[in-house]
Order: C-alpha cells, then structure tokens, then sequence
C-alpha cells in the first residue's frame, strides 16, 4: 500500500505509512454524513515557516517556492486508535555532527524513533487521544542546528470533532471545570473563548503563556532599546565653595552673607532634574517577567516532581529543555543594566498613556492582563492537551444519565455532588458512592449514580456491602435505586468509546464488552447476615448494559440489543451528545415512571416488578428462583352454575384436585414467573345457605401449566368447552388445609384474585385483610372464563 502522506522537502523526506486507511476514512465519512456534514479538508502546519518541494496527495495543494506556514490536504489522514509509522529520509551528508533526533514532550514517542543508515524511524499509535498533534525536528544540516515543527489533527472515526465534541466538553465543563485538561498527551486540542468563573489552574495558564511568549520577548527587547525614562527630581545639600552654575539672587545673597561671616560650613539646598528609568511603567514591566519566570520555575519544579515518580516518567528531556528556554531570555533581560535600576512595583495611582500606547509597553500591557484573565481569552493560537477521548465520553455518559434522571422528576441532593480532587498537576475525579450524585423525588423514590465505584473482597462503607470475591471490580457507572420499601436495586452501565470493527449494517458494541457486562453482574456479591447469623449471599445486579457511540434512527428503528435486555439483562444502549438517546430514556422511564410535571400521576415501581423479570430470575440448573417461600393465589370459584355438581362439592369439602385461571386475565409475559412461583392456592366459594363467599381451605401447589381450554375435561374445568382454544393456567392441586378462621370476600360475585402469602391467609378473617404480592403485574378482569 502506498504512503498515506509524503512532503519533500530540501533537507529531508518525511513519508507516513499505516494500514487500510480506507476502513476509517469510511467510517468518519458515514458518521459525519448521518450529521449532515461532510468529510473536513485538513492541514499540516510548519512551525518555522518550511520550503516544501512536492507533496503527496497533490490533490488540490498548489506549492511555492517561498516557505509556507501550512498546507490543506483535501481528505483526512490520520485517525484515532490507528498506529503509523514515520520515515525521515535525510541526504548523506559526511558534515553532519549529531544524529538527527524526534522532540516531544511525551518520552514514549521520542523512544519510538531511532535513526540508522540515513532514516529517523518511528510508529505512533494514537490511541484514543484526538485533536492536534505536534512533532519536532531537530537535525543537522552540516552548517547549523535546525528545530522544525509539525502539527496535524487526528480525528475520531465514531463522532465529529466540531459539533459532538463540543457539546461534551460543554456539559463537563458546566459540572467538572477544569478536569477535561490534561498534562502533556499526545495530541492538544485549540481552545475556545469560555466567560465563566474558574480557579487558578496551572494548564491553562502554561497553554496560553506557550503562545504569547514570542510576542512578550519581543516587547521586553524593543523596551530595553527604548525604555520610557522622565525628568524626576533630585535634593541636594552642598557647601557655598562646592556650588557651580547659576545661582537664584535669594540663594546668592546667603552664599554672600556666609562668606562675609565665615561661616562656610552651612549648607545649601539645591535642586535639581535628571532622567531616571525608575519610572511605574518600566518597574511593571519589570514585575511581569519576574511573575512569568516565577510561575515557570515552580510549574517545572512540580513536573520534575511528578515525572520522578516510579512508573510516572512520561515527560522528556525536551519537554524540561524548552521549558528553560522559555525562562532564560526572560532572565536575560531582566539581568540588563536598566531593570537593575528600577524598584519594586507598588501599583500605580492612575492610569498610564505610556503602558496604554508606547510601543513595546503595550504589548506587555495587553499580555499581562490576558495571562491574568487567560481562560476568558483563549484563541485558535493556544491549545492544551485533553484526556483522552474515552474517558471524555466515559464521564460524559454519567452526566448524560444524570440528566435523564432529573428530566424524569428526580432532584438531586447537592450536598453528595461528586467531587473534584487535585492529582498531580491535573483534575481528577473522587470516585465511589460516597461521593456520588444522590437524587431523591417526591413518591419517595432515592437514587445514587456513582463514577468508577470499587468493589473488592475488603470491606468498603460505600458499597453497601457489595463485594467481589476474587479480584477487584470498578463499573463505570453504578444506579442504585432505593424503594419506599426500603428495597435497593442496581444497575450498571459501561461507556466504552468503542464500535465493532467489523463491517456490518448496524453500529454494534465489541464481543468483549458484553462479555465484560456478563463479568460485572457474575463478580459483584451482596452479603447479609441472615437472623441465624449466617451470612447469605445475593447478586444485587439486576442488569449491566454498555453505553456505546452508535447512531441510529431511534423514532423508527429497535435496539439491536432489546431481546437481549429482555431475556438475560445484559445488552446495551447508543449514546451519542446533540441526539434524543430515545432508547436509554425510555428504559429508565419504563424502571422509574415520569413525575416531571405536577400533573403526573405514574407510580412508583415496586422491587417485585424489577425483581419478576425472567433475565433475573435465571437460576443454575436443577434449580429455581423465588421471590417469596409461600405465595398463595386466592381466587374465586367462578359461575357454579355451570360446573359439574362433584367438581364443586370437591371445592366445598376441601379435595378439590384441580383448578383453572384464564391466562388473559394476568400479563402472560410477566405472569409465567409468577404462576411458577405460586406454592399454594385457595378457592372463595358459595356454601349452601350462606350469604357471602368465603375461603375455608388452603392448597399446595403440586405443578401449574399452560394449556389450552378445550384440552380440560370435566374433573379439571368443572365442564368442556371444545371450541374454546384461548390459553389457560392449570394449577394441580395437593392436599389442604382448614383455615384457623374463614376469610369472607364479601358478597361480590364478579371473579376476582389476589396473590398474597400462606402465612398471612392463615391469620386473616376478610378480603381487606389480605396483603398483595406482585398487585402492580397482575390483570383484574369481571369474567371467569
């Protein structure tokens, strides 16, 4: 395969190589195309100016022989997660003194080069770092050292630079300020103008005093060869016999009285003008290269601190080396005669046209207060190294369900607001549910949203006694939801900035992250001390989905991953800045209703419902899940008019061995768990001469299955029905029990169940005496049959 770049130039050859560089150029092209947009053209700049002499491509690139400052290349070239290698040819040249070497602040890509035969050879793998990279140069060319610079953009494959960046970085800002900002990446990202209030942050004060350095020189220079001076006064006390010049009559009718006198020991006041530097505006300019070499000196010092660090030393020599080149031609200049004339600076009691106006002065006026105000004034001339596009999207996604969250009522509790600490010279985050986002609302509802909770085989407050048995475990994002009845469920979701490579119809997660959903939910254990003492174990997660930067159109299309949510709760959900994320929102809709508006009336869900779901209720073979030991159905005999005389005196007696439900009358979906579940049943019926229905007796369950109505014959059903084929629950009864006390149902006569416990039927004496069980999934229906 060709080289995807190549630029001649008179000293050297630079050619890049990589493979298959049409697969992300395909898919940065239909991720923009689905945005409306089009592939970018993109530059390459030189820092100095370069003379280049052919290029490849040559689409559209129009070469000159004076030196260029950038060129546009038509398509894009470099792309994320993708390695190149580079390929410096130099000339031989017998003159050359020093290998030609790879500069950047980073010392693993300066390690990645090594020069032999002529050629400066290196591979760079950008990973997920995004945004401009600049590479240095330097070489000799037999008559001097050259440094040349070059910088281009490498872009994302699954979002676009201009539009979804910029929302997340907005949305982390606004919660997060100042922790996107990294320390020496491989790629810088420009900066944009921001108005809002920030801290001190060392970053950003280094990226912009990076770019106006040059112009700070060069106005400190131009002042030394024209400083500002002013005839300022000057007191002397002299004798008669050391006075010269002209003297005022006043001054000269004392000197001659002295003289008459003899006293020519007095002295004289005189004064007089002389051009001093010492002036407010050259000690100001005084205190802002003592002020910049000073934040230089201690930001260096704090680098070669953290770079000392076993297993922190990234920095390079030349990172510390340009470093100290920014300092010294500012302690050059401040060593010259005329800034050892000037004083300390106090401020000034009014304002100067000098600093305002005068050449030179000027420049370091206006660049003083951009330094001090430097994160209102960023422009395309400074940049700053972000964290790496995945762990953008990682902390964006949380804020994402953060969001989701509020929209659907909840109001978070500032006061368990995730924190930001200060590592090293970035931002980082405090992770764990003890500082998590906590949200509460007004149906009693609680919910946490934790970053990168631990969990491990050591105790942890803030798990709430989850733990991983073997080796420790650290979920992106962890959702506890904490009932009214005091129950808590979790949910986990992954970020992975990451689509499956291989070509296909639908954007779709990688194997290995579902495969890492599955480890999550496998590894994490609740433990609880049952009331023996015992310490019983629990999966506590209920679900763990990946949140992955897949399009879709999510009005009209389906999750490729909703069967799979639905069966065994694993699965995923697109994610994308500046889109509805449709699918997510209705999930977390579906699990905790919508009371965003005052009029909303949607119920809170109960831990049956999220604990009823079959991906939950998967239990090893051999055997079986239950929510509850004793959960009795109780229901009505239905029409006994028109049943067999036997089937209902069994009923009557309590030998009952058979009885039928209509599936219609529940959500079969949902009700198969809970049918299976049932361990008992009892049958309101009419006693001759009564005047209400009541339960006398309570079954055991021996089996429950689903068939049709015309496959029931008369000892089942109580009567045949052939033509009836709708589906029906029949429930194989075992031997029953008398009830301590009948339970009377009132003199209702339209059918009607209840799921409830054994144990409460046994003490109660009413209908409304009896607690439901899984009341929110099962159907009330008026007809038996």
């Amino acid at each position: 395969m060709p080289d995807v770049l190549r630029i001649d130039t008179g000293y050297w050859v630079l050619s890049v190589w990589t493979k298959d560089i049409q697969t992300p150029h395909d898919r940065l092209k239909s991720t923009l195309k689905v945005r409306g947009r089009d592939l970018p053209s993109v530059p390459v700049r030189f820092s100095p100016p370069l003379t280049v002499s052919a290029v490849q491509p040559v689409a559209g690139i129009i070469l000159s022989e004076q030196p260029v400052t950038e060129l546009i290349f038509p398509s894009p070239v470099f792309f994320e997660n993708r390695a190149y290698d580079f390929e410096f040819q130099f000339s031989p040249d017998s003159a050359r003194t020093s290998e030609p070497k790879i500069i950047h602040w980073l010392k693993s890509v300066e390690d990645g080069f090594r020069f032999s035969r002529d050629c400066l050879r290196g591979s760079i793998n950008f990973g997920n770092d995004v945004g401009w990279f600049r590479l240095g140069l330097i070489f000799d060319n037999g008559r001097r050292e050259i440094e040349q610079f070059l910088s281009f953009e490498v872009l994302p494959t699954k979002m676009d630079m201009a539009g979804d960046f910029d929302r997340i970085h907005r949305e982390i800002d606004s919660t997060y300020p100042l922790w996107r900002f990294s320390f020496a990446q491989k790629t810088e990202h420009e900066l944009a103008t921001s108005r809002k209030p920030h801290e001190r942050f060392p970053l950003l004060w280094l990226a912009l005093f990076r770019s106006l350095r040059s112009g700070l020189e060069n106005a400190v220079k131009l002042i030394c060869r024209s400083p500002h001076s002013r005839l300022l006064p000057l007191e002397r006390f002299q004798r008669p016999d050391c006075l010269k010049g002209r003297l005022t009559p006043r001054l000269e009718e004392q000197v001659t009285e002295q003289c008459r006198n003899g006293e020519l020991h007095r002295r004289h006041r005189i004064e007089t003008r002389r051009l001093s530097v010492d002036t407010p505006e050259n000690r100001f300019v005084k205190m802002v290269m003592t002020r910049c070499i000073r934040e230089l000196s201690v930001f260096s010092r704090r680098a070669r601190l953290n770079n000392a660090v076993p297993d922190r030393e990234r920095l390079s020599n030349a990172f510390f080396a340009e470093l100290d080149g920014w300092q010294k031609p500012l302690e050059q200049r401040l060593a010259e005669p005329l800034f050892r004339e000037v004083g300390s600076y106090n401020g000034m009691a009014q304002e100067s046209l000098v600093l305002h106006h005068r050449a030179g002065y000027a420049k370091v006026y206006r660049i003083w207060q951009e330094l001090k105000l430097y994160l209102d004034l960023f422009g395309r001339q400074a940049s700053i190294s972000m964290k790496s596009v995945a762990e953008l999207y990682e902390v964006w996604c949380l804020l994402e369900i953060r969001r989701m969250l509020m929209a659907l009522g909840f109001t978070e509790v500032e006061t368990r607001k995730a924190a930001l600490r200060t590592k090293g010279l970035e931002k980082d985050l405090a992770d764990g549910m003890g500082t998590a986002f906590r949200f509460t609302r007004r149906d009693g509802l609680e919910i946490r949203l934790a970053h990168e909770p631990p969990f491990s085989v050591t105790r942890n407050p803030d798990a709430r006694g989850i733990y991983s048995w073997t080796t420790p475990q650290k979920p992106d994002i962890l959702l506890e939801a904490a009932l009214p009845d005091g129950s808590r469920i979790n949910w986990i979701f992954d970020a992975k900035y990451r689509i499956d490579a291989e070509d296909g119809k639908d954007d779709l997660i990688p194997d290995d992250a579902i495969n890492q959903m599955h480890r999550y939910r496998d590894a994490l254990i609740h433990l609880k001390k049952a009331d023996d003492g015992v310490t019983e174990k629990s999966r506590p997660v209920v679900g763990a989905f990946v949140l992955y930067p897949g399009w879709f159109d999510e009005e009209t299309g389906k999750n490729p991953y909703t069967a799979a949510v639905e069966a065994v709760g694993i699965g995923g959900f697109p994610l994308l800045p500046g889109r509805d994320n449709l699918w997510l929102r209705a999930f977390l809709k579906e699990k905790f209703g919508d009371l965003s508006r005052e009029e909303s009336k949607d119920r809170v869900m109960e831990a049956d419902e999220h604990l009823l779901h079959e991906s939950v209720r998967i239990a090893p073979t051999g055997l079986s899940l239950s929510r509850y030991s004793d959960l009795t159905l109780v229901a009505s005999l239905g029409a006994v008019s028109k049943r067999d005389k036997q089937y209902v005196d069994c009923f009557m007696a309590g030998t009952a061995g058979w009885y039928h439900i209509p599936v219609s009358t529940t959500d079969k979906r949902i009700s198969r768990t809970v049918m299976r579940e049932l361990r008992c049943c009892a049958v309101a019926v009419h006693p001759a001469g009564a005047g209400e229905r009541r339960i006398e007796y309570l079954y055991d369950v021996v089996s429950v299955k689903l068939v049709n109505r015309c496959e029931l014959g008369v000892e089942q059903a109580g009567t045949v029905d052939p033509d009836n084929r709708n589906e029906y629950w029949l429930l194989q009864l075992g031997t029953s029990r008398t009830l301590p006390h009948p339970v009377s149902t009132g003199s209702i006569r339209s059918f009607r169940f209840r799921l409830t416990a054994a144990a409460d039927l046994l003490g109660a004496k009413s209908w409304s005496d009896l607690p439901d069980r899984y009341a929110s999934v099962m159907k009330k229906s008026d007809n038996a049959e």
